[in-house]
């Protein structure tokens, strides 16, 4: 696996990919609309638990509302929901779809020989859909930001073993030099949403919508920035080109995801 791992001048050492570590497969491409959207078994599943649809919203990190609309079917099921929905329930996502009855995991387990194949990368880490946004202005400066949409997957990387079956995981293109030289434009970043960041980590943090929904499909703005200090109030971001340090209050910031780097993925 061949990396271009730059040491940042704080001493994190970031996952860089200017030639992507792991192929994009082309005959994965899907567009902005792919999903299934006919009836599933997202609500079997969830009864199955004894869930409430409150529940499995909160482990899918979404509203009961949507939850109720991807199991009517009224909103797309996308990859990425998908992939949310089988993390939460202890299920492989194509359970999801398919079929008229629920296909639940047992507890029985595969014995694997050493090497076997399935400790090799599937090619299954969604890659979504970046573009270079309009500059918003914070205490006056101009910051880059990055129009993301989750629910257009671009293509996928091969997923180390390490973060099989981590639905929370994605890849993104840099689409600016505001964090060269750790991130030059046109590099692949890795994020996680399900360990938070720590001061001094490299960051993707999603800006509030106004007066909109968290549908998983919508594009919305994020920034991709390090971030250098937290309080009740505010986050404290710093960029890298021009060399900048900004603050965003809290009720700006819908969250915050890790870059993953180099030595997450070794330990």
């Amino acid at each position: 696996m061949h990396s271009d791992l730059q040491q940042h001048h704080n001493g994190v050492a970031g996952l860089v990919v200017s030639t992507p570590i792991w192929r994009v497969a082309s005959n994965h491409r899907i567009g902005v609309n792919a999903g299934v959207d006919a009836p599933n078994n997202l609500a079997a599943l969830r009864e199955e638990k004894g869930w409430s649809r409150p529940k499995l919203a909160e482990l899918m990190n979404t509203s009961p509302q949507q939850v109720e609309r991807l199991e009517k079917g009224q909103r797309k099921l996308t990859q990425d929901w998908m992939i949310r929905a089988g993390e939460a329930l202890g299920v492989d996502p194509s359970d999801i779809m398919g079929g008229t009855s629920a296909r639940v995991k047992s507890d029985a387990q595969t014995f694997r020989y050493e090497g076997s194949s399935a400790d090799r990368p599937h090619e299954d880490l969604p890659i979504y859909g970046t573009v270079l946004g309009a500059p918003k202005f914070f205490e006056g400066e101009a910051i880059e930001q990055t129009t993301l949409n989750s629910g257009d997957v671009v293509g996928y990387l091969k997923r180390p073993p390490l973060l099989n079956g981590r639905g929370d995981v994605y890849g993104l293109y840099v689409v600016s030099n505001s964090m060269w030289p750790v991130y030059p434009e046109g590099s692949t970043i890795v994020a996680e949403g399900k360990r938070p960041a720590r001061i001094g980590d490299d960051v993707v943090a999603y800006l509030r919508p106004e007066n909109e929904e968290d549908d998983g499909e919508r594009a919305r703005a994020v920034i991709v920035k390090r971030l250098v200090r937290r309080t009740a109030e505010y986050y404290e971001f710093e960029q890298f080109n021009p060399a900048i340090t900004f603050r965003l209050p809290r009720s700006m910031v819908l969250r915050i995801d890790r870059v993953l780097t180099f030595a997450d993925l070794l330990s």
